[in-house]
């Protein structure tokens, strides 16, 4: 019985062409609203607590949802029953939080002993302990701060500051 002559650089091809498709999936998964990372140089522990999941990580710790970037020495992400991010608290010296905007002039950046981060529709960032906050034309030191994403409100407790002037 003869078998048909098989060209292994004909399967080299499709096979190569079949991972890139792959890829290209997996990519465009991680790109989609909501989708993040995370990272950390030391343990990690995954448990559920009272119906919520939680993933705590140690060491030189790295958080990105979409444009919003963590740092810190602890981070403790908080997912729901649809393992939907809704909470990350990060502890550091300091923990680190920033915004990348649509330029380097509209990124908001800051840093505390404590960031509590609140995924979602409306997503918030409060700042607590030694709190520094710097937005476009605006600069801040509080004991506290809480930050409103999508609408750019700011509110701090026992403040110092500098405004700048902004051009719209």
């Amino acid at each position: 019985m003869k078998y048909p002559a098989v060209n292994p650089d004909l399967r080299l091809r499709v096979a190569t062409a079949a991972l890139c498709v792959l890829l290209a999936l997996g990519a465009s998964a991680q790109e989609s609203a909501g989708s993040h990372e995370y990272s950390a140089d030391g343990e990690t522990t995954i448990e559920t607590r009272n119906g919520v999941r939680v993933i705590t990580l140690r060491n030189n710790v790295f958080v990105r949802q979409e444009a919003v970037e963590l740092t810190g020495d602890v981070a403790v992400l908080e997912y729901d029953l649809d393992n939907q991010l809704q909470k990350v608290t990060l502890t550091g010296t300091p923990a680190r939080f920033a915004q990348q905007g649509d330029d380097e002039a509209s990124s908001v950046s800051g840093y505390s002993d404590t960031i509590h981060y609140f995924a979602g529709a409306q997503a918030v960032v409060e700042f607590v302990g030694t709190a520094s906050f710097t937005q476009p034309g605006t600069s801040l030191l509080c004991a506290q701060i809480r930050h409103t994403i999508e609408t750019d409100a700011t509110s701090g407790q026992a403040c110092s500051g500098s405004l700048s002037p902004q051009t719209n």
